[in-house]
């Protein structure tokens, strides 16, 4: 259907439209005449529909009442009167996305579902939500998602707890979001963004019940929306409905004003110094950050801001990055990185050092203004520029967001500059502008943005963040006194309200929906779904070592080649070596090129070039496992010449004999780990956990909190080790590119096929032979039941075990019990009522089972929710309806549409796994059949996989010591 200009549909006015040949959609742009409600709306034949609501929502405080109504808003609404909605939508819908996300600026609401009848049920239960929410009627709904006193008897003591104060916590375990907060707040100091939208957990508990109230009265109004339609849908009557049940019941005011203002610039840059806890005992040589953070231009010149993103780009982000070189060179940071924020008001590019020292401050600033003011005076090296360029342009048009739909990805992208005033349409058309900074490669047109932005810009903030030993410590024992105190202020009334204000709660949570409210989530029926499993084709060719497996796919001219090389005989006591080998990869120097124009032609050339090691195991027996090198790489099929040349180099060439060299990769893969292990954390448990468990799953352990143990001892030891473990690295490298034992996985247009396949066997016969053992060698188990202590503030708590063990087999109902657990049992004990950000259930082919926690403020209680877990189930009965949601949300999960990269990677673990289609069959007829009969029966399978007493836990120190008797061994991470 083609909407006219000026014409009204169903109360919406159609203000202009345009064919968008970017996102192949016809555009248009309308609103909604008595509400003010915009849309926009790109038709095309994507079957994958999305449809969002956003409304601006700026911050007056840290209290983070945006990121809590975030979440309140979805817990019951008019039509659906149940506790969490959201949860209910999750467990019977065939969505391809549903989330809700809050921003330093804008709160957004979006889902996608292929089914069109599934589609119409999310749309309504969000709008619905988010503008009828009971949050007014249920005073709880605060003090559950946001925070209220946890307090089980007036003599007990008095804490905070709440999903959203646990969750902040969490964030704030981290250096990341202390740069961030301390940097937001200097460059904006009269804005919004000087707020923590999320939630500040000293501020969050400020929040009252009417400031809350207050904030969705002001904010979730038509006026203040944004709606997003995307995909092939009967717009008439979508637009007829959107109109029926909910905008015409509004009238714009005009009141609203949530506009962002613009901030003036700074009249010189700022400097803050702040602190972050690390343990009372660490080393804090090497913990330092410096971050100078820019603020350029603003969102809506689409042109600016794809060139500035662009530009960080070749300034940091790669080997061949001069500011990067230079920063390292100088030597004022283990790891240098840099990011381009581009969804706010007024973007904001930044610089960091991360593995510094405090007095090396001044020079890190120095360095980048040397560097950057030499750069404008002699040039950026075009080739760079140029390879920058290819990138981008590549994966704009490959637009392969993995398991992300790309109409969701587009709606996101175009709020950027619709919520500040600009053009939605002119937005989403790159090509423009992708022509003018090709354009630029020929002018200083790069060089004057430096200049302009990044120099001659005093709107800047030099953040340095340092450690602080034993920081969470006194901040604990801090927040222990303030509440004492505060408790000593209250009267026994007081305490006795607030007491049972937390029973109730906790009354509350536990009381199951009733049937009535259940009901009125629309849902399908397990007779809508597809029986037949999606087979993957596949042409397998080649020898019984050298197998060549084609995937053949519609993909406009990109080859996709995935290479596993089996290494299965490396020694055990190699195997950290061989993770890290898969590491460095690419970043020595060869015969033929420098590192750095390695890093080039990969960027000019490729979309993407990824080496890994991985422990792949047989579909049912996780102690049956190989060993295998991956390389993955895409290229326009033009390209793909460069890229086995690149390959050559680096598999055949590779001079692993730069001491220095390897010390400053080493420095920058260590300091990434001491980064990101708190934000690891489930990763972590879960992978040590299995270790105890299955030789495969040990394999793997050696790239995570073993790998990390690695590192730290190499960088202690490096004046001793380096030289020789540089030289095993070199001596591995035969071993992981030879063309003795390889499966190659490829993928292209049909008519393309032969072509890919000779190159691929040219590359292959130019490999050396390797002989290495058959078989792998088992590493002894780790240990069990570790707790690995962080400067966190909350917990990562795993249990599980091996079910295979006990001879269980893994069923279909296992995964729809994965689904129950998720939003059923863990959801209320560990999330709801234990106040944890989520908690996940896992039950693998291969044998293995956990259930995680994911930052989590109870530890014990939630070892005793998982101990629990098999009596509930044995007993548990879920009515029809109930179980058809089930049913439904699991195959949700199981048929999430594939790219052409992820298709790929499906095939080639169904093939390593040795996954046979019938087995893939029967497990989806497990599924769509599933009984409670089915369900209750699993309650044995999880109290053998219990009865080991296997877990894991990584979290704070005080918390992990607290609970030092259900641990054999605690380790300082």
């Amino acid at each position: 259907m083609n909407l006219e200009i000026n014409k009204i549909y169903h109360g919406f006015k159609a203000l202009q439209e345009g064919f968008v040949s970017e996102v192949h959609s016809r555009a248009y742009l309308m609103e909604h005449v008595q509400s003010g409600a915009r849309l926009l709306y790109l038709a095309n034949d994507d079957d994958n529909k999305v449809f969002s609501i956003a409304f601006r929502t700026p911050p007056a405080d840290d209290t983070g009442v945006a990121h809590i109504l975030e979440h309140s808003s979805l817990c019951g609404s008019r039509k659906y009167h149940l506790k969490e909605p959201f949860v209910d939508l999750v467990k019977g819908s065939l969505n391809t996305f549903l989330n809700a996300m809050t921003y330093p600026d804008k709160t957004v609401y979006p889902v996608a579902s292929r089914n069109a009848k599934d589609f119409h049920n999310l749309m309504d239960v969000y709008l619905d939500a988010v503008f009828y929410p009971l949050l007014y009627e249920n005073k709880y709904t605060l003090r559950q998602e946001g925070w209220h006193y946890n307090l089980e008897s007036p003599e007990d003591e008095l804490s905070y707890n709440g999903v959203v104060y646990n969750e902040m916590k969490g964030v704030y375990s981290s250096p990341d979001a202390f740069l961030e907060n301390e940097a937001m707040k200097a460059l904006f100091p009269d804005t919004c963004y000087r707020f923590e939208s999320g939630g500040y957990p000293d501020a969050i508990p400020q929040l009252t019940q009417e400031q809350f109230e207050n904030f969705h009265k002001t904010y979730y109004s038509p006026e203040n929306s944004f709606i997003y339609l995307y995909g092939d849908m009967d717009i008439a009557a979508t637009l007829a409905y959107l109109d029926a049940e909910y905008l015409s019941q509004f009238s714009k005011t005009g009141q609203v004003q949530s506009e962002i203002p613009l901030q003036a610039p700074l009249a010189r840059t700022a400097e803050v110094e702040a602190f972050y806890p690390v343990d009372a005992e660490e080393d804090c040589k090497g913990k330092t950050y410096h971050e100078l953070s820019i603020v350029t231009g603003k969102a809506v010149d689409l042109q600016t801001s794809m060139s500035l993103r662009l530009l960080e780009a070749v300034l940091l982000e790669s080997e061949s990055s001069p500011l990067r070189r230079a920063l390292l060179a100088a030597g004022v940071g283990q790891n240098i990185s840099g990011s381009y924020t581009g969804s706010l008001q007024q973007p904001v590019f930044a610089i960091r050092a991360a593995g510094s020292e405090k007095d090396l401050r001044d020079k890190f600033i120095s360095v980048i203004y040397k560097t950057l003011q030499d750069l404008t005076i002699n040039g950026i090296d075009k080739q760079l520029l140029e390879a920058s360029l290819n990138s981008t342009e590549f994966k704009l048009r490959e637009a392969d967001f993995g398991p992300y739909p790309k109409g969701l990805i587009y709606g996101l992208g175009v709020l950027d500059t619709w919520l500040y005033g600009g053009d939605p349409i002119e937005g989403l058309r790159y090509e423009q502008a992708l022509a003018a900074m090709r354009k630029g490669l020929a002018s200083n047109y790069y060089e004057s943005l430096i200049e302009n932005y990044l120099l001659d810009n005093t709107h800047k903030v030099i953040v340095t963040l340092l450690p602080q030993p034993g920081k969470e410590e006194a901040d604990q024992a801090a927040a222990a006194e303030k509440m004492q105190r505060l408790k000593d202020g209250m009267t026994q009334e007081e305490l006795a309200q607030y007491a049972f204000e937390c029973a109730e709660l906790h009354r509350l949570q536990a009381e199951p929906d009733s049937e009535e409210s259940r009901a009125s989530i629309p849902i399908l029926q397990r007779s809508d779904i597809r029986r037949r499993t999606e087979r993957i084709a596949k042409v397998e060719e080649g020898e019984a070592n050298r197998r060549l497996v084609f995937v053949p796919a519609v993909t406009n001219k990109i080859a996709y080649t995935n290479w596993y090389f089996d290494i299965s005989g490396v020694p055990a006591e190699q195997l950290p070596l061989c993770f890290l080998l898969s590491d460095v990869l690419g970043k020595f120097n060869t015969r033929r090129y420098s590192y750095q124009e390695l890093s080039t032609y990969g960027i000019m050339y490729t979309g993407g070039i990824t080496f890994n090691v991985r422990a792949v195991s047989e579909a049912e027996n996780a102690d049956a496992y190989r060993l295998y090198f991956s390389v993955k790489a895409k290229a326009l099929l033009q390209n793909l010449p460069h890229v086995f040349d690149l390959l050559q180099a680096i598999g055949t060439e590779s001079l692993l004999n730069d001491v220095q060299r390897f010390q400053e990769l080493l420095a920058e893969i260590k300091t990434d780990w001491d980064d990101e292990f708190f934000n690891r954390g489930q990763t972590i448990a879960i992978s040590r956990l299995y270790s105890y468990c299955a030789a495969g799953a040990r394999a793997n352990e050696q790239d995570q909190f073993s790998y990390y143990q690695f590192l730290k001892k190499l960088s202690d030891n490096f004046a001793e080790q380096g030289a020789a473990v540089l030289q095993q690295l070199q001596d591995l490298l035969a071993l992981f590119f030879q063309k003795s034992r390889f499966t190659l996985f490829y993928s292209c247009d049909a008519e393309d096929k032969e072509q890919v396949k000779a190159q691929c066997l040219d590359f292959a016969a130019k490999l050396p032979e390797a002989t290495v053992a058959v078989a792998p060698e088992i590493l002894p188990a780790p240990g069990h039941n570790e707790g690995i202590t962080t400067a966190g503030k909350v917990q990562y708590v795993a249990a599980g075990g091996s079910f295979a063990k006990f001879g269980h087999k893994y069923t279909g109902a296992m995964r729809v019990l994965e689904t129950i657990l998720r939003y059923e049992y863990l959801w209320t004990k560990i999330r709801i009522q234990g106040g944890a950000y989520g908690a996940t259930a896992r039950f693998e082919l291969n044998g293995l089972g956990v259930f995680a926690s994911y930052r989590d403020p109870q530890l014990a209680k939630s070892l005793e929710a998982y101990k629990a877990l098999p009596a509930w189930l044995q007993t548990v009965e879920f009515p029809d309806r109930e179980l058809d949601k089930y049913v439904i949300g699991t195959i949700s999960g199981m048929d999430t549409p594939l790219t052409n990269s992820m298709r790929l990677d499906q095939a080639a673990l169904q093939y390593l796994k040795q996954i046979p289609e019938e087995l893939r069959q029967r497990i989806r007829d497990e599924v769509l059949d599933v009984s409670n009969a089915d369900l209750q029966a699993l309650g044995k399978v999880v109290e053998d996989m219990l009865s080991d007493g296997l877990l894991c836990v990584v979290g704070g120190k005080q918390p992990i010591e607290a609970n030092k008797d259900k641990f054999t061994a605690i380790i300082n991470s």
